[in-house]
């Protein structure tokens, strides 16, 4: 998946989720960004995401940045810990570099805050 948004994935269309992959540093992680919600019907669009990420960059960490994600429900819960298992499963760590206050308040609240790394909380910009 290269830099760029979603027509990377060879999807196009409209989607509540926006996923864009950001610039892989050498020995660095492979950042995903998210924004805008991620639940049930988004879950199986990121799943791809990652899978397209975990088979460029082999044994990679990935750094999901979701400073951008305003809304996160149970169901965009459940996608993040299956893409972190599929993650792990190839050799590959998932984790959550930055989060907005609605997402950092739902992995608080799920004690789910230290399993994704502990991110950063990022504020909105205005």
């Amino acid at each position: 998946m290269s830099s760029g948004d979603d027509t990377s994935l060879g999807v196009s269309g409209t989607f509540r989720l926006h996923l864009q992959a950001g610039d892989v540093v050498p020995g660095g992680p492979v950042p995903l960004i998210l924004g805008g919600e991620l639940d049930r019907v988004e879950a199986d669009r990121l799943l791809a995401a990652i899978t397209v990420l975990v088979r460029e960059h082999p044994g990679r960490p990935i750094a999901l940045d979701a400073g951008r994600l305003m809304f996160l429900d149970s169901g965009g819960v459940r996608a993040l810990l299956g893409c972190q298992q599929f993650a792990e499963a190839a050799g590959s760590r998932l984790s959550i570099v930055a989060a907005g206050p609605i997402v950092h308040q739902v992995l608080e609240i799920t004690g789910l805050l230290e399993i994704f790394g502990s991110p950063v909380e990022v504020l909105p910009e205005r």
